[in-house]
C-alpha cells in the first residue's frame, strides 16, 4: 500500500517549498498525533541535498560497516562542534564532530515548519546519524525506537521524542523506502509483543528474512519521499524499510529531538489528558530506561 501525506501539495516548478498555511500546518500536526508521522515536501534546499550527498558518500566510502548493522545499513554519528567538547567522547571513524551537523539541525525552513506545526520546546540531541542502505542491501526490520517504556511518558497522546530526517535521493519500494504502521505509537500491535528490542544483538543476529520482524502486515504502508522532504516521526512508531533492489546507495540523515515538556501537554492540546500523565511528577523517576513496550501502550 502506498501512503502519501503530501498529496495536498502541488510541486512548484522552481522546486521550492510552498509555505504551509495555518490549515495545512494543522493537518500535519494532526497526522503526527494520529498516525505517528507526517511529511513536509521540499524543506531542505536542493543545493544542500547535493552537498550532503557528496559529504555522506565520502564518509561512507571510507568507513567500514560492521556486519551486525547490515539491516540498518550504516551507523555513523556526526556531532555538532558546539556540543562535541561537552561530550568527552573519543573521535572514531564512525563517531566525530563536523560543522555540517549544525547546518542540518539548524536549517531555517525546518525550524519554521516545526514552529507552524506546533512542536514546542523542540530540543535537538545535536547529533546527526547517517543511515545508508547500500546497493542491494537487505531490508530494515520492524522496530520502534522509544526508550522510556517504564515511564508514564510512554502514555502521552502527543509525542515527547521525535526524529527529523531527510533522504538524499528520491525513495520508493524499489530502492528501500520507509515503511510504517500508522497508529502504533499509541495503540498496541501484535509486533509489540514479539519483536526483540530495537537494534539489540538479538534482532541484529536474525538471518531468516521470513522472521516476523521482516514480514508484511495488512496495516503497513509505504512512505515514498522526494530528496529533501522532511519526515517527522514519533519515536514510538513501528517502522521499517524495504530492501534496496538497485545498485545505488540510498542514504538517510536523521536527528533526534525531545519535544514538549513532560508531563505538561502542548499548549494547543484540547482533548482530555490521561490520568497517568496528570499524576506524573515533573521529577518522575524511571527505574531504568527500557526499549520493551510496557502496559502504558494499550
Amino acid at each position: 500500500m502506498i501512503f502519501d501525506f503530501t498529496i495536498k501539495f502541488f510541486w512548484p516548478k522552481d522546486d521550492k517549498m510552498k509555505k504551509l498555511n495555518k490549515l495545512e500546518a494543522l493537518e500535519k500536526r494532526n497526522e503526527l498525533v494520529e498516525f505517528g508521522f507526517t511529511t513536509v515536501p521540499t524543506v531542505m534546499p536542493k543545493p544542500l541535498v547535493q552537498q550532503l550527498r557528496i559529504w555522506s558518500d565520502n564518509i561512507l566510502d571510507r568507513v567500514d560497516i560492521d556486519r551486525k548493522i547490515r539491516y540498518q545499513g550504516s551507523d555513523i554519528f556526526v556531532h555538532t562542534e558546539r556540543r562535541w567538547g561537552e561530550n568527552g567522547k573519543e573521535r572514531k571513524p564512525n563517531h566525530f564532530p563536523d560543522s555540517i551537523a549544525e547546518k542540518i539541525i539548524d536549517l531555517p525552513l525546518q525550524k519554521e515548519v516545526c514552529e507552524l506545526i506546533g512542536l514546542e520546546n523542540l530540543n535537538p540531541d545535536d547529533l546527526v546519524i547517517i543511515l545508508s542502505k547500500p546497493g542491494y542491501g537487505p531490508p530494515l526490520y520492524w522496530h520502534q525506537d522509544f526508550m522510556k517504556w517504564n515511564s508514564p511518558e510512554a502514555a502521552t497522546p502527543w509525542p515527547t521524542r521525535v526524529f527529523l530526517s531527510y533522504y538524499l535521493t528520491d525513495t520508493n519500494r524499489q530502492n528501500g523506502c520507509l515503511r510504517a504502521i500508522p497508529g502504533t505509537h499509541r495503540r498496541r500491535h501484535l509486533l509489540h509483543d514479539i519483536l526483540p528490542d530495537a537494534h539489540s544483538a538479538e534482532i541484529q543476529s536474525i538471518d531468516d528474512l521470513s522472521h516476523p520482524a521482516f514480514a508484511d502486515y495488512p496495516d503497513a504502508v509505504d512512505v515514498p519521499m522526494k530528496a529533501g522532504d522532511l519526515l517527522i516521526a514519533d519515536a514510538r512508531l513501528i517502522h521499517a524499510a524495504w530492501p534496496n533492489q538497485t545498485k545505488h546507495r540510498r542514504t538517510l540523515l536523521l536527528a533526534w529531538h525531545d519535544v514538549f515538556s513532560f508531563p505538561h501537554p502542548p499548549s494547543w492540546w484540547t482533548e482530555p489528558v490521561p490520568e497517568v500523565i496528570k499524576n506524573a511528577s515533573k521529577s518522575h523517576e524511571v527505574s531504568a530506561n527500557s526499549r520493551t513496550p510496557s502496559d502504558y501502550i494499550q
